[in-house]
């Protein structure tokens, strides 16, 4: 909504009725979808390769987790950087990112699944790795074993729910108090956690989706998640706002400015994403070493290599020349456009990651991934509306509030 001469603008800053009401229902579309998704994977195969059709809903099950997930990353990442650098812009939007990044708590439990595949069988139905006869070195499998991998996938979650917890329970402490020591505070925290934080998503990569194919590896492969994670971020920040707005929510405290940074930032982090991902393919090329050449040959052949185009025309060359345009990027209709195609290439992006592995396309397999990926979409969105309860939708009284709502772009 566009603030005109005859317009009020509303302060209203809680989340609007029907979108409460509608977390149960999306909570059952959620389990519905997974449950679909497993069937239509498990009969597409035929009747002697029924474990191939539990092996593709196995990764697209992860697939669409770390979908999901990187929302909550890139949330935390922002709420870190933001009282590290002590930015007063985003102080209006910053309590709908603490809510995002606190529901990784939630995402901790939906990992259960893979982590039972993995300590419980011997089975390499997901990762290669963990099967009895998986031919790796042994030094690999002192890092690649079941219990050490539990470990680490415990203390990612435990460094990112105990960073989220903290800061949001702060915020909402500085609600009923107004203390200004509580910002303080948490931008002496944010330094030291932001450390841990790039540690730990780097390596929660190598983990969950680089060990896929345990004998590829890629010192940037962390990085390229990261990106990923921030930009998906952004775009759900756009959309989000803007649906908020269009209920007639916090028009006071979101104005075009604060659009406008957004989208900025989406920008940069579409052309991060680009860098580091042909970055990540070039030295692979120029290296030509049949150990590193390995995943991207699994992605050019089988019908994925016009996912692979998909990719690069949708996720870098279109989004990238569209929004260089400053007018573009201060209309909100448009950019909630834009924001709902990045977050489709995203997904796609994470599909050309994990499902790769299974073997070559089919339509089967995509109807299959898709309903499952509306499922978790589903759960997150359900988890995240439940989260928010009675919780202000902007943290009123921080200290930087009066210059965020002056805040204004040359």
């Amino acid at each position: 909504m566009v603030a005109t001469a005859n317009t009020i603008l509303n302060d209203d800053d809680s989340l609007p009725s029907h979108w409460r009401a509608a977390a149960p229902v999306l909570m059952a579309v959620g389990a519905v979808s997974i449950l679909v998704s497993l069937a239509l994977c498990y009969l597409a195969s035929p009747g002697d390769q029924r474990m191939v059709g539990f092996e593709t809903f196995l990764h697209s099950y992860l697939a669409n987790f770390m979908y999901c997930l990187t929302f909550c990353v890139g949330a935390l990442f922002f709420v870190l950087v933001t009282h590290l650098a002590r930015a007063a812009w985003c102080a209006t939007i910053r309590r709908v990112a603490e809510i995002i990044a606190v529901t990784v708590a939630w995402w901790a439990v939906l990992f259960l699944p893979v982590l039972a595949m993995v300590l419980l069988t011997k089975s390499d139905a997901l990762f290669p790795w963990n099967g009895e006869d998986n031919g790796l070195a042994a030094d690999k499998l002192m890092y690649l074993n079941g219990k050490w991998f539990a470990v680490r996938a415990i203390v990612y979650f435990g460094i990112w729910v105990v960073a989220a917890s903290y800061f949001f329970t702060k915020s909402r402490e500085q609600d009923e108090t107004g203390s200004a020591e509580i910002s303080l505070k948490l931008q002496r925290y944010s330094g030291p956690l932001i450390m841990l934080f790039a540690l730990s998503l780097n390596f929660a990569a190598f983990d969950w989706v680089m060990s896929l194919d345990p004998t590829w590896f890629s010192t940037m492969f962390g990085v390229y998640i990261f990106a990923g994670s921030m930009m998906a971020f952004f775009a759900f920040m756009i959309i989000t706002f803007t649906s908020l707005q269009r209920n007639g929510r916090v028009q006071k405290y979101v104005n075009v400015e604060h659009f406008h940074d957004m989208s900025k930032f989406l920008f940069g982090f579409v052309f991060f994403w680009s860098y580091i991902t042909f970055s990540q393919f070039l030295l692979i090329w120029y290296g030509n070493i049949p150990e590193e050449t390995i995943w991207f040959k699994h992605r050019m052949e089988g019908g994925w290599q016009y996912v692979g185009l998909l990719i690069i025309l949708g996720h870098f060359a279109f989004p990238m020349l569209c929004l260089l345009s400053r007018h573009i990027r201060r209309n909100r209709t448009i950019m909630c456009g834009w924001s709902i195609w990045l977050l489709f290439m995203h997904w796609v992006d994470i599909t050309f990651m994990i499902l790769p592995n299974t073997g070559p396309t089919s339509v089967m397999m995509w109807l299959g991934h898709a309903v499952c990926g509306v499922g978790m979409v589903s759960v997150f969105l359900s988890l995240l509306i439940l989260r928010v309860g009675s919780t202000p939708l902007v943290a009123k009284r921080n200290p930087w509030i009066p210059e965020a709502l002056s805040y204004h772009v040359m």
